[in-house]
C-alpha cells in the first residue's frame, strides 16, 4: 500500500483526524499491515502490550471473556495505551470478521513523537476524551447505584 493511502487511512481515524497530512507521514512509514481471520485473538487480556491496531477493514470484538465491552469497525482504534506505556491489555481484542489491520508499534511511534509535537498532541486529545467519557459513565454508575441505595434503606 502506498504511503499516501496510509497518511489517509490515519487522517480517517479519530485519532489523528486533527493532524495535518504532513506530519502524518512518518507514522505511516511504520503501519505494519495484519490480517487477521474470523474469530482469531489479536491480543488477550494480560498480555503486555507494546502497539495500538487501526482496523482498515472489517470488525473487532474488544471483550473481558465472555462479555463484550465494544464491536469496533473500519476506521476505529484499539490498543491506544500501549503507545505510551508497556502494561498488561485491560482487555481482550479478537476478530469479529476477517480483518485487515494496521500495526503501530510502540518504540518506533517514540521516534516520531519526538519529531513531531502535533502527533503527539492528537494522542493526548484522544485519550483526554476517553477518560471525560469513561468518567461520565462511572459518574452516571455511581448515581445509579446512591439511588438504589437510598430506595433500599428502610
Amino acid at each position: 500500500m502506498l504511503i499516501l493511502e496510509k497518511v489517509l487511512i490515519l487522517k480517517a481515524t479519530a485519532l489523528f483526524s486533527e493532524t495535518p497530512e504532513p506530519d502524518l507521514v512518518d507514522t505511516a512509514y511504520l503501519l505494519e499491515e495484519v490480517h487477521a481471520e474470523k474469530n482469531t485473538v489479536i491480543f488477550n487480556k494480560g498480555d503486555i502490550g507494546g502497539c495500538m491496531y487501526i482496523i482498515h477493514k472489517g470488525k473487532v470484538r474488544i471483550h473481558d471473556g465472555e462479555h463484550v465491552l465494544a464491536i469496533l469497525e473500519e476506521g476505529d482504534f484499539f490498543g491506544e495505551l500501549s503507545l505510551l506505556d508497556t502494561e498488561k491489555r485491560s482487555a481482550s481484542a479478537s476478530a469479529e470478521e476477517d480483518c485487515i489491520l494496521f500495526k503501530l508499534e510502540q518504540e518506533a511511534f517514540y521516534e516520531v513523537l519526538s519529531n513531531n509535537v502535533n502527533v503527539l498532541k492528537a494522542i493526548l486529545r484522544t485519550l483526554s476524551q476517553r477518560i471525560r467519557q469513561i468518567d461520565a459513565k462511572s459518574t452516571e454508575l455511581y448515581k445509579i447505584i446512591e439511588e438504589g441505595r437510598k430506595q433500599a434503606a428502610p
